[in-house]
């Protein structure tokens, strides 16, 4: 069984999510946007991390990974289409306003089609594009659950001014790769709360299922 623990973090309110396998005590994170809080759920939780993950490379997803992974010891995985975000991380952390962060290496690149492991479940990883160019999502298809990133909130989706977005392409990612799952799927999202993608599908005001 997969339980997944939501850790707000940034002014920006970014939703860190940390998974656990119940039956091995074994974890991951995602989006370790700030180290400190990411840290203590852990050390509450008692779960030993494996790995850090990211869907993509703004700044309030990325900022506390590698002070995240010296602390743990662990490698980082990372979508290479969102290399130039990474290296931006700079220039992103002065547009805002906010202390320069340390550029994270990443051991490991994420690619769509892979098996993303955790204990004894695995995650299922589609390139979601539209809000970045490498954005991915991460799917666990036994239990029908959703790490969404920036790709799709409840109730709304995530934006496509950036440099590299597009809603052309965030539109198509919605309704051919999300949109196509159970509609009970539950979806952890970039920032807010928790929706469903059968609600997401039929009343989203900004993207809807295709007919």
């Amino acid at each position: 069984m997969l339980e997944v623990h939501e850790i707000p973090v940034t002014p920006f309110q970014q939703n860190a999510t940390l998974w656990v396998c119940r039956e091995t005590g074994e974890a991951l994170v995602c989006d370790a946007g700030d180290a400190g809080p990411i840290l203590a759920k852990i050390e509450a939780l008692g779960v030993t991390v494996g790995k850090i993950i990211a869907t993509h490379g703004h700044i309030d997803h990325v900022a506390g990974t590698a002070e995240l992974k010296r602390a743990l010891g662990v490698e980082f995985w990372f979508p290479p289409g969102d290399d130039g975000w990474l290296q931006a991380m700079p220039k992103q952390a002065m547009s805002f306003g906010l202390p320069v962060p340390e550029i994270p290496v990443y051991e490991h690149e994420i690619h769509e089609g892979q098996a993303m492991e955790l204990g004894k479940v695995k995650l299922e990883v589609f390139h979601c594009p539209g809000h970045t160019p490498g954005h991915v999502v991460f799917h666990q298809p036994e239990q029908r659950v959703l790490i969404a990133g920036d790709i799709l909130f409840a109730g709304s989706i995530g934006r496509t001014d950036f440099p590299g977005g597009s809603f052309e392409e965030l539109e198509r990612s919605i309704q051919d790769k999300l949109y196509v799952l159970p509609g009970d799927t539950v979806v952890h999202c970039g920032h807010g709360p928790v929706t469903e993608i059968g609600r997401e599908a039929r009343s989203n005001p900004f993207v809807r299922a295709k007919v």
